[in-house]
This record gives C-alpha cells, sequence and structure tokens, in this order.
C-alpha cells in the first residue's frame, strides 16, 4: 500500500511541555498523552509529509483516528491486489440481482483479482447469471447467513467481500475498504452504505436514518463490551479470521452480523468501520415494510444478547454531568425549577476539575475556554441518556404518564431533545415535522420488537445497562 493520508483534526493540536508530550482536543476538550516516537510521526503528519503507514503504527494511528485526535484524507491505491470474493446471497430478487451485479462491473478493481459468486436461497424460479459469475444453489431456503457460508466454503480469495442483493457497489467499493487490512490485527471491515432511492418522504429519511448507515465517523474497535459492529450490507472479512469464527451462525435469520462481529472481536480482531467503499442499498419504500423490518431487528437482541454475556449497553457517566442530568429531570417531574439551582455549581466544579487537570499537565487554558467544551460534553450526556430512554422505553414512559402526568413531559424532552440534534447532524433533508414523524414511528417498531424478542426468548439482556464513571 502506498499509505494513508492523515492529518490532524479540527481544533486538535500537539503540545510539548516539560510533564511530556501531548495530542489536545478543544472539542471536545481533552488531552492524551503519546509518546516521543509517536508524538515525531504526528509532527510529520501535522506538517504535512507523505509517509506509508503499515502493521502496528497504522493500527495505532486509526484509533487515534476513531477517538477523534485525526482525520483521513486518502485512502491509498493498493500496490499489489488481493484475490477478493465478493459473494451475494438472494431468494426472488431478479431486477435487483441484475442491479447489482451490473455495479460490480464497474469495480476499479481487476477482474482477474476477484470472483463473484451468487448464492440462490430457494428462488421460485431459479436464479440465473451472467456468463463470469459462478452461482451456487440451496433447493431449501436456509437464509443469508447459510448462504454467506456456502459461498466462503467455495470462494478462494484472501478476503471474502459480502454484499446484499439489494445493494450497488460504487466504483471504489473494494479499492477504499482493503487498504485498512493493512493495519495489523484488522480481520473485519465495514464501508459506508448511502440510500438508493431518493424521491419520496421516507427515501430521504432512510438516507440518513438506516441502520445500515454507521455514519461518517470511521471506528475501531476489538475485545471490550461494547456493542459496536458492522452489517453485512458492505462488509468485507479476511479468511483467516472468518475461518477463526466459524462463519455466520446459520440458526439466525436476523442479527448474524452483529453476532459474527462481536465473535471475531472477543478472538482480538479489529473491527474498523470506514467512512469509504459507498455502496447503495435498495431500502424499503413502504412505511408499513420499513417498520416491521425495524421490528424484526429489535428481536434478535435477546438472541445476541444471550449468546454474548460480555455485551452490555455501557454509559460513561462524567459525575457533575449526571448529576445535572438527575437534577433536570428532578425539575421536569416536579413542575419545579427549583431542582436545577444547582446546576450552574456543577457545571463551574466540573470547568474547574478540567482546569485543574490540564494545568498538572502542563496546559493550561483560560477559564473561559473551558466552560464551552463542559456544557458541550454535558449536553452529550444528556442526548446518550435522552436517547436509550426513547430507543426502548418510550412506550414504557407513555403509559406511566397516565399514572403520573409530569412523565410526558419528561418524555416529550426526551423525544424532542434526541430528535432535534439527530435532525440537525445527519442533516436530513426533510421538514423538521416530517422527519419526527419518521422517528417516532421508527423508535416505537424497534423498542416493540426489543420486548417481543425478549418475552419470546424468556430473557431481558437487552435491558441490561452499565454504568462507568467518566473523567470528562
Amino acid at each position: 500500500m502506498n499509505g494513508f493520508r492523515l492529518a490532524l483534526a479540527a481544533n486538535t493540536s500537539l503540545k510539548q511541555t516539560p510533564e511530556g508530550y501531548f495530542l489536545l482536543s478543544r472539542t471536545p476538550l481533552r488531552a492524551l498523552r503519546v509518546n516521543r516516537a509517536l508524538f515525531n510521526v504526528l509532527e510529520r503528519i501535522r506538517d504535512g509529509a507523505d509517509v506509508a503507514f503499515t502493521g502496528e503504527t497504522l493500527r495505532l494511528l486509526l484509533g487515534l483516528v476513531s477517538k477523534g485526535y485525526l482525520e483521513i484524507t486518502s485512502t491509498p491505491g493498493p500496490e499489489a491486489y488481493p484475490l477478493v470474493s465478493i459473494i451475494v446471497p438472494v431468494k426472488d430478487q431478479p431486477p435487483d440481482l441484475a442491479d447489482c451485479l451490473g455495479s460490480l462491473q464497474g469495480l476499479d478493481w481487476p477482474p482477474e483479482r476477484r470472483e463473484i459468486i451468487v448464492v440462490d436461497d430457494g428462488s421460485a424460479p431459479p436464479i440465473s447469471v451472467p456468463s463470469g459469475v459462478r452461482l451456487l444453489r440451496q433447493d431449501v431456503s436456509l437464509g443469508p447467513a447459510a448462504c454467506r457460508n456456502l459461498g466462503a466454503r467455495q470462494a478462494r480469495g484472501d478476503i471474502m467481500a459480502f454484499l446484499d442483493a439489494d445493494c450497488l457497489a460504487g466504483e471504489g467499493w473494494l479499492r477504499e475498504l482493503v487498504p485498512f487490512f493493512s493495519a495489523e490485527g484488522v480481520g473485519v471491515v465495514g464501508g459506508y452504505v448511502a440510500g438508493y432511492y431518493q424521491d419520496s418522504f421516507l427515501d430521504r429519511y432512510e438516507e440518513t436514518g438506516s441502520p445500515l448507515n454507521m455514519g461518517k465517523r470511521l471506528i475501531l474497535e476489538s475485545k471490550g463490551p461494547s456493542t459496536f459492529y458492522v452489517p453485512t450490507a458492505n462488509l468485507l472479512v479476511a479468511r483467516p479470521a472468518f475461518e477463526a469464527a466459524g462463519g455466520f451462525g446459520e440458526g439466525r435469520r436476523v442479527g448474524e452480523d452483529v453476532d459474527l462481529c462481536w465473535r471475531l472481536r472477543a478472538l482480538g480482531y479489529g473491527l474498523v468501520y470506514a467512512p469509504f467503499g459507498r455502496v447503495a442499498h435498495k431500502h424499503r419504500k413502504r412505511l408499513g415494510r420499513m417498520l416491521r423490518r425495524r421490528a424484526e431487528y429489535g428481536t434478535s437482541e435477546a438472541g445476541l444478547y444471550r449468546a454474548h454475556r460480555d455485551k452490555k449497553k455501557t454509559f460513561i457517566v462524567p459525575v457533575f454531568a449526571g448529576l445535572s442530568f438527575l437534577t433536570l429531570a428532578l425539575a421536569v417531574l416536579l413542575f419545579s425549577p427549583y431542582p436545577l439551582i444547582p446546576v450552574p455549581f456543577f457545571i463551574g466544579l466540573d470547568a474547574w476539575r478540567r482546569s485543574a487537570a490540564l494545568r498538572k499537565a502542563g496546559l493550561s487554558l483560560p477559564f473561559r475556554r473551558v466552560i464551552g467544551p463542559t456544557l458541550r460534553s454535558g449536553l452529550a450526556l444528556f442526548y446518550f441518556a435522552f436517547f436509550h430512554l426513547v430507543r426502548y422505553y418510550l412506550v414504557l414512559l407513555l403509559a406511566l404518564g397516565f399514572l403520573w402526568h409530569p412523565v410526558w413531559a419528561f418524555a416529550g424532552l426526551a423525544l424532542a431533545a434526541t430528535s432535534l440534534v439527530d435532525f440537525f447532524v445527519r442533516k436530513t433533508a426533510l421538514p423538521y415535522p416530517v422527519f419526527l414523524f419518521f422517528y417516532l414511528l421508527e423508535h416505537l417498531a424497534y423498542q416493540a420488537g426489543v420486548f417481543l424478542g425478549c418475552l419470546k426468548a424468556g430473557y431481558f439482556g437487552s435491558y441490561r445497562v452499565s454504568f462507568r464513571r467518566g473523567s470528562s
């Protein structure tokens, strides 16, 4: 590989003090101590040097990208092209499959270094494919996980690239994602999934709101309790990693991608989501079908959390921000402003603590430069707490409101706060009331699916939450 182009993220700088070497981010406000060798590398990145990174160094730098200290300005073009097996499961979707295969012909990846395998999951009539595409058939429908495993067993590639039949790959799909495997220990790479349709209100909502769209920030995870995964609509797996995990769990019709990613991470493989390698997904164009699919996603949670007992929804809660959230909740539920009286005191203490930590590292900032980031950090906690309540407990809150009306005000605040943040952050091309309509229905459908799935499985691990004290 000829090297990633990296740069310091906006509002991030390098600082050398008598206490050591630091990466200083002002939004959010935080300082990361680094060793001298890494500091020298970061200086070269800051100065725009063209440096090729691979192996352990690239893995470390991708971690800094994931944490928001660095950004990728361009991905490298391969110097050598590994053989990639593209595996596409399909059932009764001839027009979608034709579009998908047509997009694969436009890849800027050498034809001799890729193979395309279509696995027909008992379609009636059977699927046909053009010459140059391998076709495997299952006489009885066994689901997409079994299809992908069958394709993988027949594949010859060093990397297996999984793509859904209702997706169209962009020209740079493989070229932009394969280089991430040059980072040490990375066994799985997922790419950006955009919406294919752009006409209706629902199309525009799905463009930014689909759960297949993982956002525009690179994420790197390995072992640990986080629930991060990437969907099979755009998923590349190195052969050794796939074989070590034993492939997809064929007993799952939904959530098999989550299960595979969690098992690979448990084995120590790095999982990268990169907002590159774009594919376009043909989402469901009718509201009822979209909501049913969201509910189906929700039903998969019980089985996933039962199989992966180490996974929990984890909240990192800074003390003063947590106290501020509790006082806000109390003020709303009591319809009284008096519980909010200590909030400025909490904010001031939090800002003072941050200033003291920076001074200790020799990174003093004017107090006024600390207040803003402190407020943003607190509001971020508010958003994540409200989002969790809306995602999993909105129906319960609405029901409790019949017993105690102030709960409705609290639920309304949670819904308004999360929907407004997501509306502006996602930059959805919809009027806000239309966005809110889809947003509310989506959350209600998903949490209904979660509850019904837990009820059916007799396991309610989906509702387990872990709290960790945060330092910022």
